[in-house]
């Protein structure tokens, strides 16, 4: 609640996001009234959203920052708010008295008013260069400089035609022109030329159209309106690409948004759909699919803004609070929803779609040579950058179980959340962390247990997020293999593992090992820091790559070899150590190359003997069989009664302060 405050915290607990609605809903209720918010825009960077509410206040809520402030009061309600495309990133603000002003949000000022309008803006955009605007209103349509506030052209209207809307396509330097009569323009910028036009219509049904957007790569137009069916504009192609009708409860379209294509795919472009019922549908238009429906507790949804840079959208409802909604999931993992009907589907929708299927059947025959891959890895130590997670699903034997991840997707909102309060700079991360952990909790719900499994994932869940079934399935992969020994103690860390580790320094390098016993240095400080943290803590992004490239390649019982080279590779500063946090710095921090270790980790495979080789600890390789994940039940043999645990805890906390406090009185 802004509660008519000058500025403030937006959210008290950052790192919590809800498992499902709104990640948070803001509201203004000012001496028990409530003032409602009417319009709300991002800024490009995603890191700032402006809102403004019915009495003329501006406010700017700062997300990275987790507070907001406010601008100032224009005493009358915007019709429109947008941030400027040029460095200054100041906000342009249409006024319901038909004026547009400029504010600094810095000095929270108004620099620059432009009253040459004569009905409300309904619309604003810029040109590729940020420097010339084109706003529009039902009746009028102005070309004009941002730095002078001067008008350059003015679009004249047929009498009878109300705009419906005019913006540009900054990237191309097009205009494109949408009226009530059902008709769609695109001009060139330069010349002002005709390049292209078409009706809104399916055969001899007209659209009514309402509303017009294009797709971010600006490929291609979707256009609604008082029809129950919306049609999809292919720019390039100049085509109408398919008309797709909506579910039987939508009468009419009041608004469309597409989402960022290039977060989840180039090919898959998704619409946001706000129908006049007040609901949100969120589209796969080249697959006519329907993938989510958001339905607000807060009444209707009245207007809608898509974020330039993540799957998530701002809502104002009917009550005018603004919401924001974080639709990654429903994206990533497409909901069934099947048989949607067309009204009709021209001859590219279904070239489109045959030449989809052919692409899915190549990518299921494909294969690697896995003698190829290491011959790779010989040579250039790492796998190539773009292709690396591709290799590691074939590597790994993933199996894509979608429909199975689906089901454990949905099971996961149950599962209460038992993370730490992590705080991520990046929500896609932090989202996906938060759903990944409850689904593995759905899987294995001994991870709830352990809090080191978070610290394991993280670095895996943080380079593969954009890609929630792959990071799932390698997950899985990881822990029933490469950790699938380690439960055996739970909770407490896995002394079969590192025992095996301790056998490995021991024979080669007994020094070294004499060294950590003296300076009582135990496994859980030269193994387990490694180990639970899967070596992110002390390597690098690309340096991690290179290490996790040569695991995935080799059985699982190399990564206990890897553990011992670390200790093995920096011994020399090692044997400097004679404190317990001075040797704890050599494992948290980046001190050798991913390079150095991996030498050393396959010098140490080469030359150990059978009684030295960990295998039988670790186990072999066993991929995720199609079609379902596997049961995973290498669970606690120690049967340890956790509460009597704790219990026996507090008793020995008790006891020691008790005996403090008799030595003090003494």
């Amino acid at each position: 609640d802004v509660g008519g405050r000058k500025k403030g915290i937006l959210l008290q607990n950052k790192s919590f996001v809800p498992l499902s609605g709104p990640i948070f809903s803001i509201c203004n209720i000012f001496h028990g009234k409530a003032i409602n918010f009417v319009h709300a825009a991002w800024n490009k960077l995603d890191s700032q959203i402006v809102a403004g509410d019915s009495l003329g206040n501006i406010y700017l809520l700062y997300l990275q920052k987790n507070r907001f402030s406010w601008l100032c009061n224009l005493k009358h309600c915007s019709s429109y708010l947008t941030f400027t495309s040029d460095k200054s990133q100041d906000i342009l603000v249409a006024l319901s008295d038909c004026t547009i002003v400029s504010i600094n949000s810095d000095l929270k000022l108004v620099k620059s008013e432009f009253n040459h309008h004569t009905s409300c803006v309904i619309h604003i955009s810029f040109n590729k260069t940020g420097q010339t605007v084109l706003s529009c209103s039902i009746d009028q349509t102005i070309l004009w400089d941002l730095g002078t506030f001067q008008i350059q052209r003015v679009l004249h209207l047929k009498r009878n035609v109300d705009i419906i809307k005019v913006f540009f396509l900054s990237k191309k330097d097009v205009i494109v022109s949408a009226f009530n009569d059902n008709s769609v323009f695109l001009w060139n910028f330069e010349t002002f030329g005709c390049i292209d036009q078409f009706v809104c219509a399916s055969e001899d049904n007209y659209l009514n159209i309402k509303t017009i957007d294009a797709s971010g790569d600006e490929k291609l137009l979707a256009c609604a309106g008082r029809s129950n069916w919306f049609l999809v504009w292919d720019i390039e192609e100049g085509k109408q690409l398919s008309t797709i009708l909506l579910p039987d409860n939508v009468s009419s379209v009041k608004q469309t948004c597409f989402l960022p294509s290039s977060i989840h795919s180039a090919d898959i472009y998704i619409l946001a759909i706000l129908s006049s019922e007040g609901e949100v549908l969120l589209y796969d238009v080249k697959n006519v699919e329907l993938l989510h429906k958001i339905v607000s507790a807060n009444g209707k949804i009245m207007s809608l803004s898509t974020a330039y840079n993540f799957l998530q959208i701002l809502t104002v409802s009917l009550q005018g609070s603004l919401d924001l909604y974080d639709v990654e999931d429903y994206i990533l993992i497409k909901n069934q929803v099947k048989d949607i009907p067309k009204v009709k589907s021209s001859p590219v929708h279904k070239a489109v779609r045959s030449v989809q299927m052919k692409e899915v059947k190549t990518k299921k025959v494909i294969d690697v040579d896995e003698k190829g891959l290491r011959t790779i890895l010989k040579n250039f130590g790492e796998y190539p950058e773009k292709h690396r997670f591709f290799i590691w699903s074939q590597l790994l034997k993933l199996p894509r179980n979608e429909e199975a991840f689906k089901i454990l997707h949905q099971d996961s909102f149950q599962v209460k959340s038992f993370v730490k309060d992590y705080s991520f700079m990046n929500p896609g991360v932090q989202k996906t962390f938060l759903r990944l952990m409850s689904m593995l909790a759905c899987w294995l719900p001994v991870i709830q247990e352990m809090d080191y499994i978070q610290c394991l994932v993280f670095p895996f869940i943080k380079v593969l997020h954009k890609n929630a079934v792959l990071c799932f399935e390698i997950l899985i992969t990881l822990i029933s293999n490469w950790c699938q020994n380690w439960f055996l103690f739970c909770p407490f860390p896995p002394f079969n593992i590192l025992s095996a580790v301790e056998n490995i320094i021991s024979f080669h390098d007994p020094q070294l090992l004499i060294h950590f016993w003296k300076n009582d240095i135990s496994s859980e400080v030269y193994a387990w820091s490694l180990l639970k943290t899967s070596f992110s803590e002390v390597f690098n992004k690309n340096e991690w790559f290179k290490l996790w490239d040569n695991l995935f390649t080799n059985p699982p019982c190399f990564y206990l070899y890897a553990v011992a080279a670390f200790s093995i590779t920096i011994r020399s500063a090692l044997f400097q150590c004679k404190r317990l946090e001075e040797f704890k710095n050599y494992y948290r921090k980046h001190g050798i190359s991913a390079a150095m270790l991996l030498k050393k980790a396959y010098e140490l495979r080469d030359n150990s003997p059978k009684t030295v080789n960990p295998e039988a600890v670790c186990g072999t390789f066993s991929p995720i069989p199609k079609d379902l994940y596997p049961s995973f039940f290498q669970m606690c043999r120690m049967k340890i009664d956790l509460e009597t645990l704790e219990k026996k805890k507090i008793i020995d906390q008790v006891i020691d302060f008790l005996k403090q406090r008799e030595d003090a009185l003494e």
